[in-house]
């Protein structure tokens, strides 16, 4: 069997609407076995991307403020999600996790990465794949940049335990 992969951008992944139409298309080819996810982009033309939220709580710890509502516009964008495509899918000990984790200053690429953590989980419950992490199977140098060589390695090894996977 071929193995095709998928990658989703934001707008694909705005909404409730939006996930079904990327489980249809998901659906469509079964050798469509590896799916890429963005954080959750604009609905409307004056909405916020996830991501840029999370720059924002991001820059609010760096700047000593509180993040409390900020993150829970965050918290509330996934929920409804969650909520719209009837997921029995409590995801908030993984928001708490990374609300924690950037008031401990974990840095903003951590903080961008997130969004797309949390959408890939979410995805991953809506589809019935397994769900992985690419904090554990993409890797960089000390120097910052890409580790073609372990990457390739690692997720090689991780790909081969799963039929179907959201990344």
């Amino acid at each position: 069997m071929r193995i095709k992969v998928a990658k989703f951008g934001g707008s694909s992944l705005a909404d409730v609407e939006h996930f079904r139409q990327v489980e249809k298309i998901v659906r469509a080819a079964p050798d469509r076995r590896f799916v890429i996810v963005s954080a959750p982009g604009k609905r409307f033309s004056a909405d916020t991307k996830v991501t840029d939220m999370l720059y924002d709580c991001y820059e609010r710890v760096r700047n000593g403020q509180s993040i409390d509502e900020s993150f829970a516009k965050i918290c509330d964008r996934y929920n409804s999600i969650i909520e719209g495509l009837g997921l029995d899918f409590n995801i908030s000990g993984a928001l708490e996790y990374v609300k924690n984790a950037m008031l401990h200053h974990s840095g903003q690429d951590f903080a961008a990465s997130r969004g797309e953590y949390l959408n890939g989980m979410i995805l991953a419950k809506y589809l019935g794949f397994d769900f992985i992490d690419a904090e554990n199977v993409i890797f960089f140098k000390n120097d910052g940049s890409f580790d073609e060589e372990k990457t390739n390695e690692e997720l090689r090894k991780e790909l081969k335990k799963h039929r179907y996977a959201v990344i």
